[in-house]
């Protein structure tokens, strides 16, 4: 089953405290399955259609494309960033939500367009080969 790959991969990823960098604990794939689903089909339908805007509707040079290709991934990243307490993480270990630090990498992980766009290589850890894809 498709789902299983995501819940493998945010399953893996370790919750770490953002001001001693002490290990809390790992997420729960499974609690956040649907979660991260709907982050990573959200953020696939947004990037279709930004695309879709941007070769319709404004002429592009290759600079401004590439330049609004990556502005498009800061600009989600931007919006998931915060600086999260040990006590909030806690509670996220125990939530369906992952912390927004897991849903941004997790999310990107799984774009060919994000590694495309940033010129990540195969198998980095922001390009990894196995991608999760339900859609």
């Amino acid at each position: 089953e498709k789902s299983q790959c995501f819940i493998k991969q945010y399953g893996s990823m370790d919750v770490k405290s953002e001001l001693t960098g002490d290990l809390l604990g790992k997420l729960d794939g499974r609690r956040t399955r649907g979660e991260t689903i709907a982050d990573n089909g959200g953020l696939n339908t947004a990037y279709r259609a930004y695309r879709d805007y941007v070769h319709g509707e404004v002429e592009t040079t290759k600079y401004t494309k590439e330049a609004g290709e990556k502005m498009f991934w800061i600009r989600f990243g931007q919006s998931l960033c915060e600086k999260d307490s040990d006590a909030r993480l806690q509670f996220l270990l125990t939530s369906r939500y992952p912390p927004n630090r897991h849903r941004l990498i997790g999310a990107v992980q799984n774009s060919v367009d994000f590694a495309k766009a940033f010129n990540c290589p195969v198998d980095s850890p922001m390009n990894p080969t196995k991608k999760c894809v339900l859609w």
